[in-house]
């Protein structure tokens, strides 16, 4: 809650509800706050960044992410880490070194997404509450290439934007040709279709993979999709091939 900004220098970059700030170690800055902020402040050990490949050790430079579609994901992990922190059960350390992890990684992959997520957050500052809304929906819809499988149900998806149900099914067709079902069906079908092809993977474990709810609720829909079912159509791909035969991903 409230409004301020986070100043490097002379540079400052606007903070607000539901802002996500990466801040690496050694950067000097200061939290400047208009309205007072009420803050959440993660401090991750170095030993923490150590034990992650090379490549993901690289933070950059201070930065804010004002609306990120992961913001919802993020305050979760946040909640589960001061719950087990609180508690102080068995195991606790360990959960909260995993869940530090994960929230490192949706933060790195916000970054990774370089101009583009620049160019998002000079137009939502810019935007009005109708053409932000529009540009949170758009960039929901292009994630959902890589979260397809965790998405569950149309009203949650509408709540961590924080619009209606009405408002967010429209928006959503505007910014994808398609209505949300029928996008995440199409993703997941998608990606069964290359498991099926590329792996020796069972329908099952496909099934789970993918998203899908249950064995029967993805048979209806692949058969729907292909006129056949997922067996049948990898034997038809994947001709000659021993059937059960699992293939070590590398």
């Amino acid at each position: 809650a409230g409004e301020g900004a986070l100043v490097r220098r002379a540079k400052r970059e606007a903070l607000g509800p539901g802002a996500l700030v990466l801040v690496p170690a050694g950067c000097r800055h200061r939290i400047e706050d208009d309205r007072p902020l009420s803050l959440y402040a993660v401090c991750v050990e170095r030993g923490v960044l150590a034990a992650l490949p090379a490549s993901a050790r690289g933070l950059g430079n201070a930065r804010v992410f004002p609306h990120p579609t992961w913001a919802a994901d993020a305050r979760g992990l946040i909640r589960q880490m001061l719950h087990e922190q609180t508690l102080r059960r068995a195991g606790g350390e360990a959960l909260l070194l995993g869940l530090a992890w994960q929230l490192l990684g949706l933060v790195l992959r916000g970054a990774a997404g370089g101009s583009e997520a620049r160019g998002s957050a000079k137009m939502e500052q810019a935007a009005g509450a109708g053409t932000l809304a529009k540009t949170r929906v758009t960039a929901y819809a292009r994630d959902l290439e890589r979260t397809f499988f965790e998405e569950r149900q149309l009203d949650a998806a509408a709540a961590r934007l924080g619009l209606s149900r009405r408002r967010f099914t429209t928006l959503f067709r505007e910014a994808a040709g398609d209505t949300w079902f029928n996008t995440v069906r199409a993703l997941r079908l998608a990606h069964a279709r290359r498991l099926l092809r590329e792996t020796g993977r069972s329908v099952t474990s496909i099934c789970y993979e993918c998203g899908f709810e249950d064995v029967s609720n993805f048979y209806r829909a692949f058969r729907e999709a292909e006129q056949a079912s997922p067996d049948a159509w990898r034997r038809k791909m994947r001709p000659g091939r021993v059937a059960g035969r699992v293939q070590v991903p590398r």
